[in-house]
Formats: C-alpha cells, sequence, structure tokens
C-alpha cells in the first residue's frame, strides 16, 4: 500500500513511518524540515511540506482543505488523521479538561482541531476518513495489550485505565485501521490497554 504521513518528524509521526514501513507499505514523509527525517529505507520518499515554518494556530484548519483537495483530484480516498481527546466541548467532561487544560494549556490547538473534524465531517463526505483521539501521549514502551477504542470524545473512565496512550500503540493502531479499512467516516478515541 502506499501511504502519505504528514508531520512525519513529530514523536508520533516517525512512529507511524517505521510502522508502516516494518510491514511493507511504501511511504512519502510530507515534513515541515526535511534535515529533520534521518531514517533511510528503499520504500521512503521524502517531500518537503508547502508548510514550512508554519507555527500558527490554524494549522490544522489550513493542512486539511488543500489535503483534501489534492486527495480528490489523484482519487484518493481514504485519510487517517490523528486529532485528540476533548476537542469539542462538553458539560459533562471532567472539571479539569473543561476549565484548567482547555482555557489555559491547550485551548487554542484542540478548537482548531475541532474546527478540523467539523469540515470533515461535514464537508468531506465522499472521503473515507478516521479521527484517531488519543490522551496525553506517552514515549513508554507499548503495553502488549490491544489499545482501547471506543467513537468518540474520549473513553469513559469505567473503560479505561489511564489518560494516556503509548505514541507506538497509537502508530500500530493508525497503521491497523488503514490496512482494515476499518472507522470509517468516525472518531474513535483510544487508550492504551
Amino acid at each position: 500500500m502506499k501511504l502519505a504521513v504528514l508531520g512525519a518528524t513529530g514523536r508520533t509521526g516517525i512512529l507511524v513511518v517505521r510502522e508502516a514501513l516494518a510491514r511493507g507499505h511504501e511511504v512519502t514523509a510530507v515534513v515541515r524540515n526535511p534535515d529533520k527525517l534521518t531514517d533511510k529505507h528503499d520504500n521512503l520518499q521524502l517531500d518537503g511540506s508547502p508548510f514550512q515554518g508554519m507555527r500558527k494556530v490554524t494549522f490544522f484548519t489550513d493542512l486539511i482543505r488543500p489535503m483534501v483537495d489534492a486527495m480528490r483530484e489523484v482519487k484518493v480516498t481514504r485519510l487517517v488523521f490523528m486529532s485528540s481527546w476533548y476537542t469539542k466541548y462538553n458539560s459533562a467532561d471532567p472539571f479539569i479538561v473543561n476549565w484548567v487544560l482547555k482555557p489555559l494549556l491547550l485551548g487554542q490547538s484542540l478548537h482548531n482541531k475541532a474546527e478540523m473534524e467539523d469540515f470533515l465531517e461535514t464537508d468531506c463526505l465522499d472521503i473515507r476518513y478516521t479521527l484517531v483521539r488519543p490522551p496525553q501521549l506517552t514515549d513508554s514502551e507499548p503495553t502488549g495489550k490491544p489499545v482501547l477504542c471506543m467513537e468518540g470524545q474520549s473513553i469513559k473512565s469505567a473503560e479505561r485505565k489511564r489518560f494516556t496512550c503509548c505514541r507506538k500503540d497509537v502508530a500500530k493502531f493508525m497503521i491497523d485501521i488503514t490496512e482494515k479499512d476499518e472507522h470509517i467516516q468516525k472518531s474513535m478515541a483510544i487508550a492504551s490497554g
């Protein structure tokens, strides 16, 4: 399978690239700074992003629109995109999420991710997208257990053991659902098992 990985030099993106290459896929790594990608592989191509140097809060909406246009132009319909837990306001969410994390630490980024999700949900009915929503990402080793997965903004507290997800588990989950063509036009909250 031919895959394009945006953000391939990020801490999770590089793991997605490595997981895909380990499974024999051909990968085009789309990055802002090509010098950051030091991995070499016969099935790996590098593509510098037109968004090089972009650091503003509208990154997700600035990225998704031209990406979907390009996908439509070349008739590619499968998109797996990493978002986050709690992108949209819900009064049932924990107090610390609504009144501390969102407004003080993550608010603008989460708001822009929510706008990107709205665009996919309303304007991209022809795209077979899956939004993958991990909670706080860690560099820990995988547990070896299946990733917990539930449609929606987050995984309810009774069904998860922690508010974190190992980056390697996220990468594996993203490649798994791409290969199996699962969770089409859904937002899937995940957490380490």
